[in-house]
């Protein structure tokens, strides 16, 4: 399967509008990504979540969310190279 190439700033676009529909998770402020090597652990992919800035949100709620919208993501998206 051919995965979408988005900018980091795309994908934690993407991230942060999955997460904050979550139960509890509308208040997550920001989400930031990093690179990675692709491996089994990350689907994959040539990023994962480096931080999450929970805001006023549960950190309990909004960490479930953020691990359940990356494991879609990055088996959909992938970023394009960081220089």
């Amino acid at each position: 399967m051919n995965r979408m190439q988005k900018t980091a700033e795309e994908i934690e676009a993407l991230l942060l509008q999955d997460v904050r529909q979550q139960r509890h998770c509308g208040k997550v402020e920001a989400i930031r990504i990093r690179p990675c090597e692709p491996d089994e652990d990350n689907n994959g992919a040539n990023w994962k979540v480096a931080s999450v800035d929970p805001g006023q949100a549960s950190r309990e709620f909004a960490g479930a969310a953020v691990m359940i919208a990356m494991d879609r993501l990055q088996r959909e998206v992938s970023a394009f190279p960081w220089d």
